[in-house]
């Protein structure tokens, strides 16, 4: 299997939001449906609503004619990615800290190839970082986390008050990964990347938020392992006859809300829906879709494309 990774090269802090209403904390990465949207509605300025409303047909068809992952950390240039929600200590072990694996996030890409085979992993504790990445590869921070205090002026009563607006600053590069094969659409997508660059991606883009250049494009290639048991890169949103993979599944859900942000509709709420977490790893190849959110003039849709791999899995 053979993918495009996109490396980004992070020129602003990120704010991206682990839920509505919580500002002062931010996730470690970019989910693909934030991607996505952000992607969409970038893509429209530069060709046009007509033109995205003919992509997103495709999507709504079953037929998506590319796939993105979520955006992950890199350590050393080199990418990171989830780790696989089926793997426990008995196959990756911390060396005198069994319990640290609980809130282990991300791992390295040779830890990750190792685990997709099946392989038992044991690592040092010097290899965890900042308690959310195991690395074989030395880095003291991949991430610096603040809180700027910022005023919120009542427009009636000109009354201020004091909140906490929460920023991940990260110190290496940014990496995920794209399945296309239309030579015309990827140019497209380029394009589309290197304005959003400029744009900005997640929260807070007015102040300069999210803003990204794109360092590096080159292909990567996985085994084609044989399995019924996949890892998804993505967050994922099933159909209703998907359901049923969930059933022997390892997986995470994570509630996702948020605002419209599009030329038209401004102050439309998006309907809460939950979707399978990056990492999460299913018994069958699920598919996934677009889901609608909201309807104003136009529906709104979340981006929920399962972007798999295939993986081994001990019983």
């Amino acid at each position: 299997m053979i993918f495009k990774i996109l490396f980004i090269e992070p020129r602003s802090p990120f704010h991206i939001g682990i839920k509505e209403g919580s500002l002062e904390k931010t996730m470690h990465h970019v989910p693909s449906d934030t991607l996505f949207s952000a992607l969409c509605n970038v893509y429209r300025i530069v060709y046009g609503r007509e033109k995205l409303e003919k992509l997103l047909k495709e999507f709504l068809d079953g037929e998506p004619p590319f796939m993105v992952s979520s955006v992950f950390p890199c350590i050393n240039g080199k990418p990171l990615f989830p780790l696989p929600r089926n793997i426990d200590k008995y196959r990756l072990e911390i060396e005198g800290d069994g319990k640290a694996l609980k809130g282990v996030e991300f791992v390295d890409e040779g830890i990750f190839r190792r685990l997709l085979k099946g392989e038992k992993v044991t690592v040092r504790k010097e290899n965890l970082i900042q308690k959310k990445v195991i690395s074989l590869e030395r880095k003291d921070a991949l991430w610096k986390e603040i809180e700027r205090p910022r005023v919120s002026i009542d427009r009636l009563s000109s009354s201020t008050e004091i909140y906490h607006f929460g920023e991940v600053i990260f110190t290496d590069k940014l990496h995920f990964l794209m399945d296309i094969s239309d030579d015309e659409l990827e140019e497209e997508i380029l394009t589309t990347l290197r304005v959003l660059g400029d744009e900005g991606i997640g929260g807070d883009r007015t102040c300069g938020r999210g803003l990204f250049s794109i360092s590096e494009i080159r292909e990567i290639e996985f085994d084609e392992i044989d399995s019924e048991w996949f890892v998804t890169l993505s967050m994922v949103y099933p159909r209703k006859d998907e359901m049923i993979y969930l059933k022997e599944s390892y997986f995470e859900l994570l509630e996702r809300g948020g605002w419209v942000y599009s030329p038209e509709e401004r102050g439309l709420r998006k309907r809460f829906v939950r979707m399978i977490r990056e990492g999460s790893v299913i018994r069958g190849k699920m598919k996934g879709r677009l889901v609608e959110v909201a309807r104003g003039d136009y529906p709104i849709y979340r981006y929920g494309y399962a972007f798999l791999l295939p993986l081994r899995v001990g019983r």
